[in-house]
């Protein structure tokens, strides 16, 4: 009998313990709901304004701010239009990549939840500054969402984990 007690002590100590040291990702990121979407993000990371038309949602690293322009350097842009997927990416590109700024790196298509959905990254130079750029457009309804996460060629790779968390958890709500 002893014996039985002294077990669950020592199981209900580890399960204490066990749930003082995890965290959730929701306790680690801030979350943004809104607009039919939801979303988890850095938890450093910050609300940002968008230059971009049609911009639900901006989220960018403060730390990657610009001194010389203000402007955020890491970040993903949520934008949403109405119209048809593929002629909306279509046309996109082909106005982009007409111009000697943008160079293509790869596209294909992804799952996204339940959804499947389309991704271009490319490379975009603005004077001496170039960054990587990755957007993933989905098609919901008569609407098309677009995530463009952005950052310096040479930052990129490193924010990915953090794009990552944003992509992951991405999800239409209502």
């Amino acid at each position: 009998m002893k014996k039985g007690i002294v077990i669950i002590f020592i199981l209900m100590a580890m399960v204490t313990v066990a749930g003082c040291t995890s965290q959730s990702n929701e306790e680690k990121n801030k979350r943004f709901t809104g607009d039919n979407i939801t979303f988890e993000y850095p938890a450093d990371w910050v609300i940002a304004n968008s230059q971009a038309n049609d911009t639900i949602v901006a989220v960018a690293d403060p730390e990657s701010v610009n001194p010389q322009t203000g402007y955020a350097q890491t970040l993903v842009v949520i934008q949403k239009r109405e119209g048809d997927l593929y002629q909306m990416y279509n046309g996109n590109y082909a106005i982009l990549f007409n111009n000697s700024s943008y160079q293509r790196i790869s596209e294909g298509n992804i799952t996204l939840g339940s959804f499947q959905a389309l991704e271009n990254t490319y490379l975009v130079t603005e004077g001496d500054v170039k960054k990587k750029q990755m957007a993933i457009w989905i098609q919901r309804g008569e609407e098309v969402y677009v995530i463009l996460c952005s950052a310096l060629v040479s930052e990129f790779d490193k924010e990915k984990a953090n794009f990552d968390i944003i992509i992951n958890s991405f999800k239409f709500v209502g």
